[in-house]
């Protein structure tokens, strides 16, 4: 029977036997296979690591300034230190809070606003500085407030260079025709070039029976499709969802709600023939009624708009950014929370 031996045979009769070097190619492709993969694992990693899902698209981010900003002497170094660190977490509007309401119902307005606003804009040229206007929805059926926020914001445009007015409205009931009043009477007051910024509130009563609530939730603060399209008319430059405050009991609850906030006012306002742009406001404040700051986490809320994000390719078109509510409660962790899972930004 012939031999079956595979080694090439010498000139000399001998077989040259290599027995190890089939089994040690392999070997060596084993592992350089595996390395490769593990390398390949890493990267990607890193990757989805850095992007936190959403990646870095949205460069348009907010957030508020307290009033304290505005009535104390203006500190440059301290000026200097926000702007770098706005810079930092790309927010390029802030909300800026120059007043205070009155017991009486008068607006204390504060004294060094100006010499703030254009302070920050020296330390952070590319940032827009919008008035922060709170009123209540008594507030807004009062003549004599209205009257008062009416001239603010005329004042904060057109003397201290503002570049807009946002009105931060609470508890504006589906259907109110002094919102809308008051809308229009701003964006007169203002002129057609500053940038009028609403927040509106959140669908409370979700229309999609999937969408978690809470029990307590009032349906009359939920506006309805037709009432958006109506606030969406009247042209303000942005709506800044007030995504917060749900009652709700678990993260994964609140991240689905949240995402389904932003699908809610897109569905509504992309038929208008100029959709407004949305922003998602992210609540970083400590605990209130209906607000859980571990269930309405910073890292949970994003989750929430990257998933309404990538719901539709609209939804990402009308997405601007997302806000965070407000600057001086987003502590250290949350900062870098919002830095790593939003921009793509690792801590040092």
């Amino acid at each position: 029977m012939p031999s079956r031996r595979s080694g090439p045979r010498s000139s000399r009769g001998h077989v040259r036997i290599e027995q190890e070097s089939g089994p040690s190619r392999r070997w060596v492709a084993a592992v350089l296979s595996v390395v490769a993969l593990i390398v390949v694992l890493i990267v990607l990693r890193q990757l989805l690591a850095g992007d936190g899902g959403t990646t870095a698209q949205f460069k348009d981010n907010r957030t508020w300034l307290e009033f304290a900003w505005t009535d104390g002497p203006v500190n440059a170094d301290a000026v200097q230190q926000l702007g770098d660190r706005l810079r930092d977490g790309d927010i390029n509007r802030v909300y800026l809070e120059a007043s205070a309401w009155r017991t009486d119902g008068t607006l204390l307005e504060g004294q060094n606003a100006q010499a703030f606003a254009e302070a920050l804009q020296q330390a952070a040229p590319a940032l827009d500085v919008l008035l922060w206007l709170r009123m209540s929805i008594d507030q807004i059926a009062d003549e004599n407030q209205i009257a008062a926020a009416l001239a603010l914001a005329d004042k904060a445009v057109h003397q201290w260079g503002f570049d807009g007015v946002q009105l931060n409205a609470v508890a504006v009931p589906n259907g109110s025709n002094g919102y809308v009043a008051l809308l229009r009477d701003l964006r007169t007051a203002i002129g057609d070039e500053a940038v009028l910024s609403v927040t509106v509130p959140p669908d409370r009563v979700p229309s999609d029976p999937d969408v978690p609530m809470s029990a307590s939730s009032d349906p009359d603060l939920t506006w309805d499709l037709n009432y958006k399209q109506r606030i969406g008319l009247l042209l303000p430059d942005e709506m800044v969802i007030m995504a917060h405050a749900s009652g709700l009991a678990t993260p994964e609850d609140y991240e689905t709600w949240v995402a389904y906030q932003l699908s809610s006012y897109v569905s509504a306002l992309s038929d208008l023939e100029n959709p407004v742009n949305l922003v998602m406001a992210v609540p970083t404040y400590d605990a209130a009624p209906e607000h859980d700051p571990v269930v309405e986490s910073v890292a949970a809320a994003i989750s929430g708009v990257d998933r309404g994000a990538k719901a539709s390719d609209q939804n990402k078109d009308q997405l601007q950014g997302i806000g965070l509510y407000e600057y001086k409660t987003t502590d250290s962790r949350e900062w870098a929370t919002y830095r790593e899972k939003w921009l793509g930004k690792k801590s040092d």
